[in-house]
């Protein structure tokens, strides 16, 4: 009961909802107690008059009125109270979605680096549908079930303690019963949930990658893949429902067992003139009303299991806390005037591992001067985006200090510290709508005079305008209905937009044909003046005017300098790594794959 006992803490908030709603379905439970009254003193006027007493007509109609008046109050408060559930429910999904939404935005980027995305939004999407079902079951049907079974019980009580008795055994031989049922259903539970968010998990990825699925044709086995998820799933429910039912039928045997002996009582005692024709109509309408709610106990343990399974997840991730948070007292980055601080960006003995096995970086030193275009180079693997994602913060170095303008960027807020950075990487994520709406995104304040205006400057306006709506045409999911190079101009037209002081170009080029990245080339200039830029590039073309290059080896600085310095060190990486690209670009392919075995570099 704990998971229950935490769904109810957790939307507290709405506890005069949950109030209001209770009243209207105690109302209705109440007023259902009086029927089986109305019904036993008209029964006696029958048996009265049939015997020979003297009836009277009137209390027969007041009877018949208060019956009639009882179910329309009992529908006036039904239909209030599913409208009160209808608005409740809508309110406690859009509660429970910004809760978890918002909660899986702050958390750091490592998360998101561990988890499938499909597995996120099915376990969001499964916690709030358990959690919503769970509480109008609750409000619908726990609550007067419960309420109408305890009235009935004490009312029972003054007529035959026996009676009452009988019904009171049921609730705790229900609980024992149930208590073997939960267990075993929830641990089958828990695997099942484990098997769809992976089976979720990877459809959402095979339609993410639809023309990687379908250039290898690979839908057959991404079909089969599924269905031995779901070939699993279904195993385990048909041992699962086996066990359920097993359970179920001992609650509902016992259950049958006791109402037969409380009928037979009831009858009994009715023969031998203790109990009148009314009194028996009455009691035994009282049972049948107890009936209804120990029938339903199993529906009832069916919706808290699933409520407990449904929601555990979702918990879960609320409980996964951020690595990266704001510090207490943590303020604003502020940068100052270009004179103030010449050195912008400066990494102090920076050691850094995504584990503990292996340093990735290790007393990384350098610095980065205000309006400098500064490029980090080196083989696959050796540091360089994870120096960028020290810089942003997506990660924390283990040793060593990271400053922009002179503030250690641990002591700001990750929020002041992104709005001063703009990212271009290599793949451009464009989000469905408009491309107007993507620009946009650098700067939603912006006006459209503003997006034209950096959409120009990223060399983008040309092929935007040629398009049948402009900048309202729709891209579709990820930018699928442009070019790799039309995306990418989009996204530098959304780092001009932002106007950040610090630039960050992530491979920004690499997969572009030669055409497509001169007119992105084209583009960037437009954003690099005026800013201070970091570049990682494998084309060493698109470097060779960078003001300092720092060569990364094994994790460690192995050359720092300028184009033409470090070209002249023959023995030196970089020297190496530009001699190997000349090369290529002449060499037979035999000759290239020999060369290309001594150095691990894309592009």
């Amino acid at each position: 009961m704990k998971p229950i006992f935490r769904i109810i803490s957790f939307t507290r908030r709405f506890a005069l909802w949950y109030i209001g709603m209770g009243l209207f379905v105690l109302s209705v439970s109440a007023l259902s107690l009086v029927g089986p009254f109305l019904s036993k003193s008209i029964v006696d006027l029958i048996v009265a008059k049939l015997t020979g007493h003297p009836g009277n007509i009137s209390m027969f109609l007041v009877f018949l009125g208060g019956i009639i008046a009882t179910d329309i109050a009992i529908t006036l408060f039904t239909a209030l109270g599913q409208w009160a559930g209808d608005l409740l429910t809508i309110r406690l999904q859009t509660f429970l979605s910004k809760a978890f939404y918002e909660h899986v935005l702050s958390l750091h980027i490592g998360y998101f680096d561990n988890e499938i995305t499909g597995q996120i939004v099915n376990k969001m999407y499964r916690g709030i549908t358990s959690i919503t079902e769970f509480m109008q079951n609750m409000l619908n049907n726990f609550l007067p079930f419960f309420f109408t079974a305890f009235i009935t019980i004490v009312v029972l009580s003054f007529y035959s303690p026996v009676i009452s008795i009988l019904l009171f055994i049921l609730f705790p031989a229900y609980i024992l019963i149930s208590h073997g049922s939960s267990k075993a259903w929830m641990g089958i539970e828990d695997r099942k949930n484990t098997l769809v968010d992976q089976s979720q998990g990877r459809v959402f990825e095979s339609f993410v990658g639809i023309r990687v699925v379908k250039s290898f044709a690979a839908e057959l086995g991404e079909l089969a893949s599924f269905l031995k998820t779901r070939r699993e799933v279904e195993d385990l429910t048909k041992t699962q429902t086996r066990q359920w039912h097993l359970y179920d039928f001992g609650r509902r045997l016992v259950l049958n067992i006791i109402l037969f002996a409380i009928f037979s009582y009831i009858v009994y005692w009715t023969y031998h003139g203790r109990y009148t024709l009314g009194d028996m109509t009455l009691l035994l309408q009282l049972v049948q009303q107890a009936r209804f709610p120990l029938f339903a106990m199993s529906f009832i343990l069916g919706q808290i299991q699933e409520a407990s399974a449904g929601s555990a997840d979702y918990f879960r991730v609320l409980e996964t806390s951020s690595r990266i948070t704001d510090r207490p007292g943590s303020g604003k980055l502020v940068i100052p005037s270009p004179a103030r601080i010449p050195e912008f960006i400066s990494f102090d003995r920076v050691s850094f591992a995504y584990d503990a096995v292996r340093n990735v970086l290790s007393d990384i030193s350098f610095t980065v001067r205000r309006g400098e275009r500064f490029a980090l180079v080196g083989e696959s693997g050796q540091g360089k985006s994870t120096l960028v994602n020290l810089l942003l913060r997506y990660y924390e170095p283990q040793k060593g200090t990271i400053r922009i303008a002179g503030q250690d960027i641990l002591t700001v807020s990750q929020e002041s510290l992104h709005r001063e950075i703009a990212v271009v990487f290599q793949e451009s994520l464009l989000f469905s709508g408009t491309i107007m709406d993507n620009i946009r995104y650098g700067n939603p304040a912006a006006s459209d005079s503003d997006v034209r205006r950096a959409a120009r400057a990223a060399n983008a306006d040309g092929f935007i305008t040629e398009l049948t709506d402009g900048y309202k045409s729709l891209i579709g999911e990820r930018g699928v209905r442009l070019s790799g190079g039309q995306k990418q101009r989009i996204a530098i037209a959304r780092a001009i937009l932002k106007n950040a002081p610090i630039i960050i170009l992530d491979e920004a080029t690499s997969s572009l044909d030669s055409k497509a990245e001169l007119e992105v080339q084209k583009g960037l200039a437009a954003l690099l003046k005026g800013r201070t830029a970091m570049i990682i590039a494998h084309r060493l073309s698109t470097i060779a005017n960078a003001d300092h290059i720092l060569v990364l080896e094994h994790g460690k600085v192995a050359q720092y300098g300028n184009h033409r310095e470090l070209v002249r060190d023959k023995k030196g990486l970089y020297a190496q790594l530009v001699s190997l690209q000349q090369t290529l670009m002449a060499a037979p392919t035999e000759e290239r794959q020999k060369q290309l075995a001594a150095f691990d570099l894309v592009g």
